[in-house]
């Protein structure tokens, strides 16, 4: 079996772990992969380790924290190689393993004794006003259209399958997944979704009116953000990364996306088990207790 390493460094002091994890997989007599880009590093200079594409890999193990994940998920998931999350981060909402874990779980991939869910993802298309079409994206989580840096509201328009619905004027709107859910829109008020159901969200960011609800849409629905004229740019973010630069009267379209995100899974916990333990109603991303 091959399986590929990628590791976040300011997670992962000098690659240590990574090189630890490489080393168990090769004693297992399976290859440990990383890409040309480790090459110079501790882990690319690994004995254990082979220079190789992650499209040559049968599961890509991702060490770090949520951000590392997603990071992974945008640059390999076109792959179609299945990918599972080490938490090495605070939360760890995507990655599954904990540390503690990984000798266990190694043995349970290496065993085929795993599972492959298909997240859904959204896709994202920018149309200038003129019909020119700006940019595409995809993401795993949401797609986040926010007021730039100065504190100006920001309206816009919402459609939902050409429908139209309200203005909202505020601080944006979220556009999120069901592995989303408990992201952003989570924080702005939105509802917690199961990843396996087939909808979409749609969340206003503290809008200027006298309610805030989100809207759920199913898989198949097209969600079109109209923007109005500003002064202040705002921001298009897929998954926290700024995609896209946007202009006055521009058009944000969203839909699921036909290509899903391959999550490898084991069964060390289940979804609201993890919500109990890494979203407290306090705040707190950590459990006082295992009551």
């Amino acid at each position: 079996m091959r399986i590929g390493i990628i590791s976040n460094i300011d997670k992962d002091p000098g690659y240590e772990f990574a090189v630890d994890v490489a080393r168990k997989v090769v004693q297992k007599s399976a290859v440990a992969v990383v890409d040309n880009a480790y090459l110079g590093t501790p882990l690319g200079n690994s004995q254990y380790t082979e220079v190789a594409e992650y499209a040559s890999c049968d599961l890509i193990f991702c060490i770090g924290g949520d951000g590392t994940f997603l990071s992974t998920v945008h640059n390999h998931f076109l792959k179609d190689v299945p990918i599972i999350g080490i938490n090495l981060g605070s939360i760890g909402f995507l990655a599954e393993i904990s540390p503690e874990q990984f000798d266990d779980a190694l043995d349970r991939i290496l065993n085929q004794r795993f599972q492959i869910e298909n997240r859904m993802q959204l896709e994202i298309s920018v149309i200038s006003h003129d019909g020119e079409l700006k940019g595409t994206g995809i993401c795993l989580n949401d797609v986040v259209v926010a007021r730039g840096f100065l504190l100006h509201v920001l309206t816009l328009d919402l459609f939902i399958d050409g429908d139209y619905v309200e203005r909202l004027s505020g601080d944006g709107v979220i556009m999120s997944t069901p592995t989303g859910s408990t992201a952003y829109s989570l924080a702005a008020g939105g509802p917690i979704v199961k990843p396996e159901l087939n909808i979409f969200l749609v969340t206003p960011i503290c809008p200027h009116t006298l309610h805030n609800r989100s809207y759920v849409v199913t898989q198949d629905s097209v969600v079109e953000i109209r923007l109005k004229n500003f002064k202040e740019q705002p921001i298009l973010s897929f998954d926290g990364r700024n995609e896209i630069p946007l202009s006055p009267l521009d058009r944000v379209i969203v839909k699921k996306s036909s290509h899903p995100m391959k999550m490898a899974r084991l069964g060390y916990t289940h979804f609201y088990q993890t919500v109990r333990q890494k979203i407290r109603a306090r705040g707190s991303f950590y459990e006082d207790s295992q009551e």
